[in-house]
């Protein structure tokens, strides 16, 4: 279908009604103004440190008889010195302004982690609010050009109103937002200015005050702690949600968190035109656009529309007075993890502001540094030094805030023309820029991880279909079906024929979501050179370990096909007469899955491949079935996608017990944000778990008795020293539910300035002696090796290496570890610059091998002068045992003084290729010839047990499913690590 309108308005440079740029802002008598609340706009201008923080938008409230304002209702004005409003009471003001006048309406999106509700408020005239069902089928109808014809579209334009998305409170140490949002819910619903009742009239307005409930609440306490206890110390927030703190931005990729679920429902329902995320972390307004590199996927008209928008409220808001007002050098662009991109994935414009925050609700003298440097994109900037109050913050987000909704209420039908246009370029996409489809083969290995792949783009709200037959596609030669990664078959090069069973899943690019699924299934490259805000790579393919094709050719339309919905069978009967059932490991989370559904039910994992009426590898399931309940196994089978088949008698193959071990997840008081990510993926797949503290080890006693393994993720960037011996000296800092502090947690303390202490790390080592296991992540694993916890192995320095937060390829050194049960040769891996290793007892290099300069050809020996030739010795090829113990040549007594036993010589499972093929998968790698040889993942015996350390992040921001049976195979394993080491001597 094709396409036209007439011209678009041309950009609009307007002075918003009421507000001047001469003069300061605040210079009318309150007096004058009848129509304003006096009390409150009195309170304004007492709360706001310097007239230039103040506009006329904001320099006053106006009163109403009916609708009350946040100082009526709370006691207190938004912004007010000394006050926090908790998240239930920024609710409950929002549902009184709902009682108190047409114009609002409220609506439950749902609950956190921790039973808070989360909120929607619509804000509008009493016409658009009585009609809000009909606006929403108006934007529903736009978002999909395939059910709304071009006549259509024109019609609904005309009708239609701009929806446009306000959110708050993410990041929880940023609280200006949620009081700022209740004042300006209020000064939509009640202000007759001509500004407002434009954006009343012509704008709906939806405002989400609060998004992280759970970390507001922990905030609000934190402010009442401060105000008990002046001039203390306040203990830091470690918690803000109940599994992450600052990458509850980051989640919209995974979608794992409850806040990112309910916004993105929001975003389906409603299908705005702009989503606007408020922050507050550097002065005084950023509004956002972003330094590049763009993300590669968006349309060119969003990106244009997203830099037009910053740049038209920055020259408003200088022109009003504002200083330190600035756009461009912050953020770039690229990722699609933060939760505005829940706007760009659907064709609408994602933005954010960034103003200055003070954390507490109190006024402080603050050096803002570097931000105060003039540049070519911020000629206007923050002052060196600033007295700055809440209030001030909250002047400046709602100033910014009006301004945006103004140009919004102007370019009403602009906005929903643009929204159109852009959903029709990208169900245009399949048969223009391309790729036609995606497809998942059906009949690959990892099919529980394939189904929650497929999963996850639905509730993305990406359309997947099921192909009701077999097909075939065309994908690059040298592709390998069994690598486990994403395909991307360009127009270039070589390519041969791939059959896809009946099954397979096909996601279309001749849809609305076409950009979005195309942004998290394809494949990115990032020059090293480029500066970025988050991570460089994230393929959903590669990161989960699943084959995913990228088909150019629009004949993969033409397959029969129908709309995926996640329906599922009753499942095979387990015939009466099977001895066992038999599951290939292919490394696969259901695998877990069906162990921890059945934790009481025998299984085994077999040591090495057999036969049993066809091909069984190493790592094989082996459930025998003499006395089980067939049912209930039947019914947990039915919900899983594992390849398992029965066989009438036990295998004979040597196996071991595939058993739940005691587990604890340890965490420091710096940080707990990374070790979430492990929690809630062990929750997902059903693993129990103690949740400890550093501080708390070293009163546990003997901790062998207490558990089997326990878990180090990442300790977010603490140093080692600072494990040990915690924070500074000082008064307790507690972190503990009280009167005073109803809503902190997730775990307590009566000091979080403890650290392990030495005693601690004393019991991790007889933990260690005893048989324990120790899983150590990224600096964990640094921590690990720097303390003697895992011996025999040292970090190697890569200061010329530079990732990002990439996807690479590693391969499995050692497949006879029960770790990498499961995988294939190699496998993708998310690194993000962390730690490697190299096995021994110091630097030994390998003896140069290079000829000396001389006669002949590189090629040729070199020949001494005088004498007969005499060719050199063969170089000695030692035990690999022995790589970096032992140099070749060495005199043997004084090697064996620093000899290790073979059996506590440290195993590396895993580790980057040495010239193999390229290495980056998807993102940036410089400096690759850094990592090419060193060991990633390494199992380093320590006494009867283990430390496995892991220089990769195995469960990273819930996306790197592929990755976590590396974790997983070692707790379902734990008393087995040592199966096949150490290897027999090499002659």
């Amino acid at each position: 279908m094709k396409t036209t309108f007439a011209p678009w308005l041309c950009a609009v440079s307007f002075a918003v009604a009421g507000v001047s740029a001469a003069g300061l802002p605040g210079q009318e008598p309150v007096e004058a103004h009848p129509e304003w609340d006096a009390q409150y706009t009195r309170l304004i201008r007492e709360a706001t440190t310097a007239p230039e923080f103040l506009t006329d938008l904001v320099d006053h409230l106006p009163a109403s008889p009916t609708v009350p304002t946040p100082l009526a209702f709370h006691g207190y004005i938004a912004g007010a010195e000394g006050h926090l409003t908790p998240a239930a009471g920024v609710a409950a003001y929002m549902r009184a302004l709902e009682a108190a006048t047409g114009r609002v309406k409220v609506f439950s999106l749902g609950e956190s982690e921790e039973g808070r509700e989360m909120i929607v408020v619509a804000v509008a005239d009493e016409a658009t609010i009585a009609s809000l069902e009909e606006y929403r089928r108006i934007t529903a109808a736009l978002a999909d050009p395939r059910a709304t014809s071009e006549a259509e579209a024109r019609g609904l334009i005309a009708r239609g109103k701009p929806i446009y998305y306000l959110t708050g409170g993410l990041h929880s140490p940023e609280t200006g937002s949620p009081e700022m949002l209740m004042e300006l819910a209020y000064r939509l619903a009640v202000e007759e200015t001509p500004t407002v009742r434009a954006i009343r009239t012509g704008v709906i307005t939806l405002i989400t005050p609060v998004l992280e409930v759970d970390g507001r609440d922990r905030m609000v306490d934190l402010a009442r702690y401060a105000q008990a206890y002046p001039g203390q110390a306040v203990p830091p927030l470690v918690y803000w949600g109940h599994y992450v703190a600052h990458d509850n931005n980051r989640d919209t990729i995974g979608m794992a968190l409850a806040l990112t679920r309910h916004v993105a429902a929001a975003v389906q329902a409603w299908h705005p035109q702009v989503m606007h995320d408020l922050h507050e972390s550097i002065p005084f307004l950023y509004v956002s656009s972003g330094t590049g590199p763009y993300n590669a996927w968006l349309d060119p008209l969003v990106v244009n529309e997203w830099e037009r928008m910053a740049v038209r409220e920055v020259q408003e808001l200088t022109a009003m007075g504002l200083p330190g007002v600035w756009t461009h050098g912050f953020y770039d662009g690229w990722a699609p993890g933060y939760l505005f991109w829940l706007a760009f994935g659907h064709n609408a414009v994602g933005r954010f502001y960034e103003t200055f925050g003070n954390a507490l609700p109190t006024t402080e003298d603050r050096d803002v540094g570097e931000w105060s440097a003039r540049a070519w994109y911020r000629p206007n900037p923050p002052y060196p030094q600033v007295r700055w109050s809440l209030r001030n913050n909250v002047n400046m987000q709602q100033t910014g805030v009006l301004v945006a909704l103004a140009g919004m209420a102007a370019e009403g039908q602009r906005a929903l023309e643009l929204f159109w246009r852009t959903s029709c370029r990208a169900v245009a996409k399949a048969r223009t820029e391309g790729p036609a489809a995606y497809v998942l083969p059906g009949d690959q290995p990892r099919r529980g991880q394939l189904r929650e792949l497929v999963a996850l783009l639905r509730r993305h709200g990406v359309e997947v279909h099921r192909a009701t037959r077999p097909f075939e596609v065309e994908v690059p030669s040298g592709e390998s079906r069994a690598s486990g990664t994403a395909a991307n078959s360009g127009k270039g090069g070589g390519t041969k024929s791939r059959g896809c069973a009946a099954g397979s899943f096909v996601v279309r690019m001749d849809q609305p979501l076409s950009r979005l699924a195309d942004a998290l299934l394809d494949t990115q490259f990032v020059r090293g050179d480029e500066r970025l805000y988050d991570d460089a790579g994230w393929t959903l393919g590669y990161a989960r370990n699943v084959e995913v094709i990228r088909v150019v050719s629009p004949a993969v339309l033409d397959v029969p096909m129908v709309l995926e919905t996640g329906e599922r069978g009753p499942g095979k009967p387990i015939p009466e007469r099977a001895a066992a059932l038999l599951v290939r490991h292919h490394a696969d989370t259901d695998l877990v899955r069906l162990r921890t559904a059945l934790p009481h039910l025998e299984m085994l994992a077999a040591e090495a491949a057999f036969a049993a009426g066809g091909e069984y590898p190493a790592g094989t399931v082996i459930v025998p079935l003499a006395g089980v309940d067939r049912a209930t196994l039947q019914g947990v089978l039915a919900r899983l996608d594992l390849p398992a088949l029965t066989v009438p008698s036990l295998p004979a193959v040597p196996a071991h017990p595939l058993r739940l071990p005691r587990l604890a997840v340890l965490h420091t008081w710096f940080s707990t944000q990374d070790e979430g990510w492990y929690r809630l993926a062990l929750e997902e797949l059903g693993v129990p778990y103690d949740y400890l503290a550093t501080s708390e080890v070293a009163s546990l006693g003997d901790l062998r008795a207490r558990y089997d393994v326990i878990l180090m993720a990442p300790f977010g960037g603490v140093r080692p020293q600072d494990v040990v011996r915690g924070y500074p000296a000082g008064p307790p800092l507690p972190w503990r539910r009280s009167e005073l502090t109803p809503n902190l947690g997730v775990d307590e303390t009566d000091d979080m300035r403890q650290g392990l202490g030495y005693e601690g790390l004393a019991r991790l080592h007889a933990f260690l002696q005893d048989g324990g296991v120790l899983i150590a992540v990224e600096d964990a694993a640094r921590f690990a090796v720097e303390t003697g916890l895992a011996r025999f192995v040292r970090v190697v320095e890569t200061k010329g290496v530079k990732t990002s937060g990439s996807l690479l390829r590693a391969a499995v050194r050692d497949p006879s570890s029960p770790v990498v049960y499961g995988y294939d040769a190699t496998v993708p891996v998310y690194f993000n610059d962390g730690p490697v290793f190299r096995i021994g007892t110091g630097n030994n290099r390998e003896p140069e091998t290079r000829r000396p300069t001389g006669r002949g050809s590189p090629a040729d020996p070199d020949v001494p002068q005088g004498r007969p030739y005499l060719a050199p010795a063969p170089t000695p090829r030692p035990d690999p045992l022995d790589e970096g113990f032992v140099r070749p040549g060495a005199l043997p007594y004084r090697v064996k003084p620093f000899l290790p036993e073979r059996r506590d010589r440290p195993r590396v499972i895993v580790e980057f290729p040495k010239g193999e093929g390229p290495v980056l998968l998807s993102g940036m790698l410089e400096g690759g010839n850094e990592l090419a040889g060193t060991a990633l993942v390494v199992d380093c015996p320590a006494g009867a047990g283990h430390v496995l350390l892991f220089g990769n992040n195995p469960m990273w921001r819930h996306n790197t499913q592929g990755t976590w049976s590396l974790v997983t195979n070692a707790l379902l394993q734990a008393a087995n690590l040592g199966v096949g080491w150490p290897p027999p001597p090499v002659n």
